[in-house]
């Protein structure tokens, strides 16, 4: 009884494409972040200027504070777990035809990407140190992709065969 194992073969995306994917996912965060920060700076110009905040110690600079560190952790939670779980991918990903997928192929779930997000961090507060453990494992796992048991795979190319012209 011969078994054959059918599967589909499979590139892990590595170091270097991951990062670029990174770099561009930044920036659209980055782009989110400034403009809802803009939003929330204009609707409370009037409170600003009637509270007078030239105090230093002014309650409201707290509150913006708070605010400022919140928005910046916040949003790009909800870029990355939302993108994650709905397409598999962000669009530095999609730019870089690299998609996430659980080692065993199918789609990531919510579990999976909070645990993936919150092992972001971690790699994070290591300065990004640990980011680096993706070019050295054999299937180019990182901490967090190994925490949420997760691959970044490269997709195919979509080849055309194009009808011969006489």
């Amino acid at each position: 009884m011969d078994e054959k194992q059918e599967g589909i073969v499979v590139e892990y995306a590595g170091f270097w494409l991951r990062l670029g994917a990174y770099l561009i996912d930044s920036i659209a965060v980055w782009i989110i972040g400034w403009f809802l920060l803009a939003v929330i700076g204009l609707i409370t110009i009037p409170f600003r200027i009637a509270e007078g905040l030239i105090e230093p110690f002014h309650p409201l600079l707290y509150f913006y504070g708070g605010l400022w560190s919140f928005i910046w952790l916040i949003i790009p939670a909800i870029y990355f777990i939302l993108l994650w779980v709905l397409r598999g991918q962000t669009p530095g990903m999609m730019a870089l035809r690299i998609k996430l997928i659980h080692t065993d192929g199918s789609p990531v779930d919510w579990g999976a990407a909070v645990v993936r997000f919150l092992g972001y961090i971690i790699c994070l507060i290591t300065l990004g140190l640990l980011f680096f453990w993706i070019a050295f494992d054999g299937r180019k796992q990182g901490l967090h992709d190994k925490m949420a048991d997760t691959y970044m795979i490269i997709l195919p190319r979509k080849r055309l065969i194009l009808p011969e012209t006489s």
